[in-house]
């Protein structure tokens, strides 16, 4: 991955974990915490060289005998903060990629509210959920044949993404169950990823750590991880 990549990656997750301007794009490794007394919320983010924690004084104290491949682990995280009612809210892998996709087939596309909510119907609840395709403002929707009836086009995957940070495209892909593993949904990403490029967006990928279908997906679409974020939400401060 080029240079200018991995600057564009550390500049952005420095504004979204609110640190001080380069914090991220010094290359020596390091520890690096941001106090946030009012957090409900504890993050450990591990990008590049660095591991970023952020939370309330008494989570970054706890934290600081722990190396980051322990605190990238949700368990770890959640046992630190057992006494404040935490609960886990997810720990995933960062990608990113500055390449196109070439040679995408001929696809029908669609992008209207109801044939998105019609794919998420025919999709489990915590996939729906992990990609929130429905609050995206830029969406494609890749029509394929119906289970029911063959002969119509129906929903069979979609891709999206939200802007983060003015420069990240954060991608989320959506594909039906029985549509799976014939290609509709790196179809759907690789449109999704060509007009985040051309708009001069860096596309960014999280797929939870348990999400073996879309890390691989993520890695057939050329996606290169380069951290992961891991947080638990804490009830009491």
């Amino acid at each position: 991955m080029r240079t200018a990549t991995e600057l564009t990656v550390a500049r952005a997750w420095t504004q979204l974990l609110k640190l001080e301007d380069g914090a991220l794009a010094d290359l020596t490794p390091g520890r690096i915490t941001r106090r946030a007394p009012k957090a409900r919320a504890v993050t450990f983010v591990r990008l590049l060289s660095h591991g970023v924690i952020v939370g309330p004084q008494w989570a970054i104290d706890r934290a600081a005998d722990r190396s980051d491949d322990e605190l990238a682990e949700l368990q770890v995280l959640q046992e630190l903060t057992a006494d404040h009612d935490s609960r886990p809210l997810g720990a995933a892998t960062l990608s990113f990629t500055d390449v196109s996709i070439d040679g995408l087939p001929e696809a029908v596309t669609a992008d209207d509210d109801a044939t998105v909510a019609t794919l998420e119907g025919r999709c489990p609840p915590e996939d729906v959920e992990e990609v929130g395709l429905a609050g995206m403002p830029t969406r494609w929707v890749v029509l394929g044949s119906s289970p029911e009836a063959p002969r119509e086009k129906a929903p069979a995957a979609a891709a999206g993404f939200v802007v983060w940070a003015d420069v990240l495209a954060h991608l989320g892909v959506l594909t039906a169950p029985d549509q799976r593993r014939q290609g509709q949904g790196t179809v759907a990403a690789g449109l999704a990823i060509n007009a985040a490029l051309a708009a001069g967006l860096l596309p960014q990928w999280r797929a939870r750590a348990d999400n073996e279908a879309s890390q691989q997906l993520a890695r057939r679409l050329g996606f290169q991880p380069l951290g992961s974020q891991t947080t638990v939400h804490i009830d009491r401060r």
